[in-house]
């Protein structure tokens, strides 16, 4: 079986982001295929932990832990990298760029998605 989590919160602020990932690492755990798409805020989680405020924990130790259970399809929506003012290479993993307007194809090819 295969899922995408969907990614739209900011790293600060609430659990939603660790939860998220907290499961993607249990899921693979049970070879459950995870994959994990970043959009609006969730972007932000991708950034270098050097640029984290240092009133706020980083979950970046978790994000580079996903190679480690081999999640390895982190993708990025392209729309959301230009409102933020990012390119891919700003960020701390490697991703794959995918158009708003392909998200519902990238969907249609897992069992079933979470949207966080």
């Amino acid at each position: 079986m295969s899922c995408l989590m969907m990614l739209s919160q900011a790293p600060y602020g609430h659990q939603g982001a660790k939860e998220c990932l907290d499961i993607a690492l249990v899921l693979a755990a049970f070879e459950q295929n995870p994959a994990i798409l970043f959009f609006d805020d969730g972007i932000l989680q991708l950034l270098p932990t050097s640029q984290c405020p240092a009133t706020h924990k980083h979950i970046g130790k978790i994000i580079s832990a996903l190679e480690i259970y081999d999640i390895d399809e982190l993708w990025v929506e392209q729309e959301s990298l230009d409102r933020l003012g990012l390119l891919k290479e700003d960020l701390s993993q490697p991703v794959k760029v995918i158009s708003r307007a392909k998200v519902s194809d990238l969907c249609s090819q897992y069992d079933q998605y979470l949207v966080f």
